[in-house]
Formats: structure tokens, C-alpha cells, sequence
């Protein structure tokens, strides 16, 4: 798949988002977190649409749903650099905003042209009602909170405390549901201002109401 087949340069941090575990090397050279998100495109002759979601990335497997001809498939494919490959078809980027797509059978081929979809392929300022300082604490004396610095995509840096023991790390949003999961951890708001921080402890799930600090207040937890 020459189409695809040159690797962009990427950070020297290892990606762990969504559930996704890729190596320092692999996103070093071929910058494999470029692969996760929602791609749209057509196939160059027949102008049929596709869509194929990169859900996560595990070593050299990835989690995808293939949509073509009004059918979705969902399944595993393999990982080489910066290709995914899914039964007869491959998909690649260079830039981790355009794509290519390519079916092969035998001597019969196709390819089509992908685009990401803008959401996953533009860092976002503030996309989230979730971005901000929370905290809370209920009457049985459980304390949470969870700070979200940032959205990208489907991913979130977040730093939360829960009854003193304090992680910090990149998560995975589900903007659908306004959720953020980290370790364990969840924290969930539809209105931005007031939400719950569900989490585990010796086998118990608490589950602890939060409200965000305004930006004028300081952010210091109580509970770290």
C-alpha cells in the first residue's frame, strides 16, 4: 500500500488512550495514535461511502467497526507502522488527518481516499463541559476529585484524587455520554457545573456528587 507507507514523525511519549497501548518506538517513528478515530471517505470508482472507526490500539492489534454497503463489521486487525490492515482491506495515514483505503483480492484491487473526522482530528481547546476542577464529598466522609486539563479527541489529561491517593495520566471521553474514564475512575456531567465521580475501593463502588470550580476560584483540592 505505497500510498500510506511513509511514517511521520511523532513525540517520544508512549500513548496509553482509550484503552490503547502503544509502544514508545512505534508512535517515535510511525506515530500509530494518528490511526485512532472515526474515518470517512469513498471508494475511488464506485463512489460508495465508507467509515471505519480505529477504537484503540494494543501492541499490533487494533479494535475497529467497518462500515461499507450499508454492512458493519467489527473485529481486530493488525498493526504495521502506520497501516491497518482488516481481512482484504488496508488503511493508512501519513498526517493523521488524510487517509487511504485499500481492498485487494487476487488481481482485483480498489483503493478510496479517507478523511478523519474533525473531531478526532483537531486538538480542541475547551471542546468539553467536563474541562475543569471538580470536587465533592459526601456524608459518610468519601472525597473525590478530578481534574480534566484537556480534551483531544477521544482522550482527556486528567489528574484525580479519590480518599487521599492522587493518579494523573491521559483517559478516555465519551463525549456521547459526557464521561471520562480513568483507572477505575469515572467522572460524568450533561450540564458542566455539577456531575458524580463513580469509583472503587476495596472491592466497593462509591459513587460521590462534584460540582466544577468557577474559573475564579482556586482549584487546591481539600481531598489530595
Amino acid at each position: 500500500m505505497t500510498s500510506v507507507n511513509n511514517a511521520s514523525s511523532a513525540s517520544n511519549a508512549a500513548i496509553t488512550a482509550s484503552g490503547s497501548q502503544i509502544s514508545k518506538q512505534n508512535e517515535t517513528l510511525y506515530h500509530e495514535s494518528n490511526l485512532i478515530g472515526t474515518w470517512k471517505g469513498t471508494w475511488t470508482n464506485s463512489k460508495q461511502p465508507i467509515t471505519c472507526k480505529v477504537l484503540k490500539i494494543t501492541g499490533d492489534t487494533a479494535e475497529i467497526e467497518y462500515d461499507h454497503n450499508g454492512k458493519v463489521e467489527k473485529g481486530q486487525a493488525s498493526v504495521s507502522k502506520n497501516i491497518i490492515t482488516y481481512g482484504d482491506i488496508s488503511i493508512g495515514t501519513k498526517n493523521g488527518t488524510k487517509g487511504a483505503i485499500e481492498f485487494a483480492v487476487g488481481t482485483i484491487k480498489q483503493t478510496g481516499t479517507l478523511t478523519k473526522a474533525a473531531a478526532d482530528s483537531q486538538t480542541q481547546t475547551d471542546p468539553s463541559k467536563l474541562v475543569g476542577s471538580w470536587s465533592g464529598l459526601t456524608a459518610s466522609g468519601n472525597a473525590a476529585s478530578f481534574t480534566v486539563k484537556s480534551v483531544t479527541g477521544n482522550t482527556a489529561v486528567v489528574t484525580y484524587a479519590v480518599n487521599g491517593i492522587t493518579r494523573s495520566g491521559t483517559a478516555h471521553y465519551d463525549a456521547t455520554n459526557h464521561v471520562i474514564s480513568y483507572e477505575g475512575a469515572q467522572i460524568r456531567s450533561a450540564d458542566g457545573s455539577s456531575g458524580d465521580v463513580t469509583f472503587t475501593s476495596l472491592g466497593n463502588t462509591y459513587s460521590v456528587p462534584v460540582k466544577k470550580a468557577s474559573k475564579t476560584t482556586s482549584t487546591t483540592s481539600k481531598f489530595a
